[in-house]
């Protein structure tokens, strides 16, 4: 038995697209990044030896008999003690973050992680995942993570849902944000069929592009636009790919199309197969992409109206888990009902 599913991210509560849902109250001010923390703490240390230069200035001109300061001395105390306490909530920070081995960290609500797009504040955020029936248009699961990565959860998501409509195989939609080959490739091994556009980076123009160098799977080699033909020569591990080269680059007469360096590198994933299937899927059948906008976007769009904007209203990642099933219920109930009928739903 096979089953479609749209997936879809979210941001709430606190983050992934699904409703951007955040967390209330003044946010941006609870975001503690480990390089602002340090940078505080040195800018507060410089402000308390200010003043405390200033102490000693007034001290030193006493003892030549001038006239004591009491309205100085006291005013220059009051701000000490200020930048005092300042210096030990930032300390107090950097010790947090070091302990959690984090570079962010939300004081306040710990769980929540700074989410958002491009230049656009990044707000505290919860990610929440949905994954809607292209048949009902019902959501048949959901779960919500502190990551703001959406490519390492497509995985775990799909085999949730897999497990939840008790079929054998399922074919998931999903956008360009879950395009990653080893999670990919780790759903077919579970038998889910993944379609999602390919993220492809920025390239030079003015030479040869990656998708010009033809792969051949029989012989493990690669096939550049010269005729010549590229070999394994070594593993990028970090990244999962495998580099390819030839030495007939150095007199190859189409090199200043190629390669500005000595030596034209292609770096081919360890699951890059997984993508080209997954690629030819979506060539083959354009309107899959549409399918899953039309399934996936309206209870995006639906439950940001109830929630009233988006957001969360409780705090802490299981408080948001059971706020997200209280109104991913809500829709489910009123979307059958209009689909359905309430007759349908309602028991004897």
């Amino acid at each position: 038995m096979c089953s479609s599913v749209a997936n879809k991210a979210s941001s709430a509560g606190g983050s992934s697209r699904w409703m951007e849902r955040r967390c209330g109250r003044s946010q941006a001010q609870r975001i503690s990044p480990a390089l602002s923390v340090s940078r505080g703490t040195s800018r507060t240390e410089k402000e308390i030896a200010y003043y405390l230069d200033r102490l000693d200035i007034i001290d030193e001109t006493v003892s030549q008999g001038f006239d004591d300061q009491p309205l100085h001395r006291e005013n220059f105390k009051a701000a000490i003690g200020s930048l005092q306490r300042r210096k030990d909530r930032l300390v107090r920070r950097q010790e947090e973050l070091e302990r959690r081995d984090e570079k962010v960290v939300v004081f306040g609500e710990p769980e929540s992680k700074p989410m958002g797009y491009g230049l656009a504040p990044k707000t505290p955020s919860y990610n929440l995942q949905s994954v809607v029936d292209v048949e009902s248009g019902l959501i048949v699961h959901h779960d919500v993570y502190s990551d703001a990565n959406d490519s390492h959860l497509l995985h775990p998501v799909s085999v949730a849902a897999k497990q939840v409509l008790e079929v054998d195989q399922i074919q998931v939609l999903t956008d360009g944000g879950y395009s990653n080959a080893e999670e990919i490739a780790r759903c077919e091994r579970e038998g889910i069929e993944v379609a999602a556009p390919i993220k492809r980076g920025a390239m030079n123009s003015d030479h040869f592009r990656p998708a010009q160098f033809v792969y051949d799977d029989a012989t493990d080699t690669i096939r550049c636009p010269a005729g010549q033909t590229l070999r394994p020569s070594g593993l990028h591990t970090r990244n999962r790919a495998i580099r390819y080269r030839t030495p007939a680059c150095t007199s190859c007469t189409l090199k200043p199309r190629c390669t500005p360096g000595a030596q034209r590198t292609i770096h081919r994933l360890v699951d890059q197969g997984a993508l080209d299937r997954m690629e030819a899927r979506i060539c083959a059948n354009p309107s899959l992409m549409t399918i899953r906008r039309c399934t996936v976007e309206h209870p995006f769009g639906t439950i940001k109206r109830m929630s009233g904007g988006g957001r969360f209203l409780t705090r802490g990642l299981r408080a948001v888990k059971a706020e997200a099933a209280l109104s991913i219920l809500a829709f489910n109930i009123l979307h059958a009902a209009n689909a359905f009928g309430a007759a349908m739903i309602t028991p004897n």
